[in-house]
């Protein structure tokens, strides 16, 4: 059992020894040069700055937070009253459309 372990290891560590190094692309040190020379920033880039700070990125989630604990607080206090809208009787429901449709009414 242990030397298969050991054979095993051996296998792991020989296994990088016909590895090349990596080469990079043509011409990649010099656009990373000069897109980190170039002295003005896109819309995109700006705005991204600006989101990511911590003090707006906070503000923002204390913002969203605020509203739905706002709106959960009013559709609560609200759900306990009756309103008029609310009280139905059966003579409401008696002009429905399903009447319209009664294949046993045939007069116009």
């Amino acid at each position: 059992m242990n030397s298969n372990i050991d054979k095993m290891v051996e296998d792991a560590l020989n296994s990088a020894d016909g590895s090349a190094r990596a080469g990079a692309r043509p011409y990649l040190f010099t656009r990373l040069m000069a897109k980190m020379q170039r002295s003005e920033d896109t819309y995109w880039e700006k705005a991204v700055r600006f989101i990511t700070r911590p003090a707006v990125a906070i503000a923002g989630l204390c913002l969203v937070v605020g509203i739905n604990v706002a709106v959960f607080v009013t559709n609560n206090e609200d759900s306990g009253t009756v309103t008029d809208e609310q009280v139905l009787t059966t003579d409401d429901y008696s002009n429905s459309v399903a009447a319209l449709y009664d294949i046993e009414n045939n007069e116009p």
